[in-house]
């Protein structure tokens, strides 16, 4: 049963590595906080290599980075005015056309932090540690529950005194009898 939970998430992020691989779309990881609250820093940004347009969200490349911020119109000389919503003045450079990325089409937040913990080859094994862990212990307590065989202690109550539970004073507990073991003597 573990298996099949774990191989239908490796299936699932299979795919969707095929579909961003396979298509016209890039991710990226937005590292500062110039787009919150509409893309908190952390976030990962797909972007669509294909269309944006004005009062989108785009990455485009400015001094060699990706940098993802508000397209809110064009400069007469064709440059693009973008602007990250955090703040208050649109940004001093000019992007050209070619700079641009693409327009962002999904933002989930936080996941920019995994993916670059993922990269990292600690972190990428320890998460790979935890999942193994995970379905080891699952593993065993599935097959511990269904093993025939077990069998639970109980104490039956008994019509002699000396063998039926008691009750802890203390704390209401039920003590199970003491049986006495024949010992050899020397």
């Amino acid at each position: 049963m573990v298996s099949v939970g774990v191989s239908a998430i490796f299936a699932t992020l299979l795919v969707a590595l095929v579909v961003v691989l396979g298509t016209d779309k890039r991710v990226y990881v937005v590292h500062t906080g110039s787009m919150t609250p509409t893309i908190p820093s952390k976030s990962a940004v797909l972007v669509d290599e294909r269309s944006y347009h004005v009062g989108q969200v785009i990455s485009f490349r400015e001094s060699g980075a990706v940098v993802t911020h508000r397209f809110v119109g064009l400069n007469p000389d064709g440059t693009l005015i973008t602007k990250g919503d955090a703040n208050t003045t649109v940004d001093p450079w000019k992007t050209t056309r070619a700079d641009v990325v693409g327009g962002v089409v999904a933002a989930p937040r936080d996941l920019g932090y995994w993916l670059i913990y993922l990269k990292k080859p600690l972190g990428a094994a320890s998460v790979l540690f935890t999942v193994i862990c995970i379905g080891l212990i699952w593993s065993i307590a599935s097959e511990s529950s269904s093993s025939p065989g077990t069998s639970t202690l109980t104490a039956e109550p008994d019509s002699e005194s000396s063998t039926t539970p008691r009750r802890h004073r203390r704390h209401g507990r039920r003590a199970l009898p003491v049986t006495a073991f024949d010992t050899p003597t020397a």
